[in-house]
Formats: structure tokens, sequence, C-alpha cells
């Protein structure tokens, strides 16, 4: 997979990532309606939508689904993972620790030709 390729994923994987954490910051609100009304909520929504068109186009240009679902998955989960810990003050037990770097392991490895 070429560079290029990769850096495309991570665009579209950080619009899904940015995405779920203003979907959290989204469900802090009081209720389900005032969350669904929230401008965390519509910006949300656009970074799924961006994410879903950039998607498409990778597959209709013939990329393999198995490179760039999994291409997809690590990346989001080291987003996800970060923004958890850094903006949202989560933690991780080392069992978590050892499962992340598993998984970028399997990346790599899926990634080399």
């Amino acid at each position: 997979m070429k560079l290029l390729q990769i850096a495309l994923i991570i665009i579209a994987v950080i619009a899904l990532a940015v995405g779920d954490v203003f979907l959290k910051k989204a469900a802090l609100e009081t209720s389900l309606w005032r969350a669904l009304k929230s401008p965390w909520m519509m910006g949300a929504i656009a970074l799924y939508l961006y994410q879903i068109v950039f998607v498409t186009y990778f597959f209709i240009i013939g990329w393999d689904l198995s490179v760039v679902g999994t291409l997809q998955a690590a990346f989001y989960g080291l987003i996800v993972i970060l923004a958890g810990i850094f903006y949202f003050e989560e933690t991780l037990a080392p069992m978590q620790m050892l499962g992340i770097i598993l998984a970028f392991s399997g990346v790599v490895l899926i990634s080399a030709h």
C-alpha cells in the first residue's frame, strides 16, 4: 500500500474519530433531545457523512476491503484512545495497552506486501 493511500485512509478515519468525540460531547447534554439538537451532534453527522463519501470512493477505485477496513480500525482505535485519555481523562489497564500494541502489530503485518 502506498503512502498516499495510507494518508487518505487516515484523513477519513480522523473524520470518523473526531465525529465520535463530537458525539460524546453531545451526549453530555441533560437529555437525548438536547443532545440531538446540539452543535456537537451536527458536527458529528457532517464528519460521518464525509467519511462515508471518502471510503465509498476508495472502494470505487478498487481498494481492497480487507486492507482499508483493517487500517481504518487500527487508526480509529489510536485516535479515540488518545482522545479518551487526553480529552476525557480516561485510563487504560495494562491488558488494554497490550491489546493496542498487538492490534497495531497486526496492521503492520496486514499492510505489508
